[in-house]
């Protein structure tokens, strides 16, 4: 009790947002996906980029998740950190430019 890990909660914190992260990058893709297909506003390769931009943000949380799982007292947590980091801010800009484009 006396030897508990600090970093414990913070964990349990970016595992959690690391979740909602992937659900959210899953329906950025689905949503500029779709709108590839449909071919409708801004052009399909803009549209194509975006979705691109969602995978990309769902590898960088899906890094960033087995980094923090696996990387142990070692600086890799520190990536994961700043990996799932990176990927929330992805996201907040994916939410943006979709609100923007409905």
């Amino acid at each position: 009790m006396l030897f508990r890990p600090r970093n414990d909660k913070v964990s349990a914190i970016a595992t959690t947002l690391a979740a909602a992260c992937a659900i959210a990058h899953v329906s950025f893709f689905t949503l500029f996906a779709w709108r590839v297909i449909g071919r409708a506003g801004m052009g399909s390769l803009a549209w194509a980029l975006l979705a691109l931009s969602a995978l990309l943000g769902l590898g960088c949380n899906a890094v960033g998740y087995y980094l923090i799982k696996n990387g142990g007292r070692t600086p890799a947590r520190k990536w994961g950190y700043w990996a799932i980091a990176t990927s929330t801010g992805l996201a907040g800009v994916l939410l943006a430019i979709a609100a923007v484009t409905a």
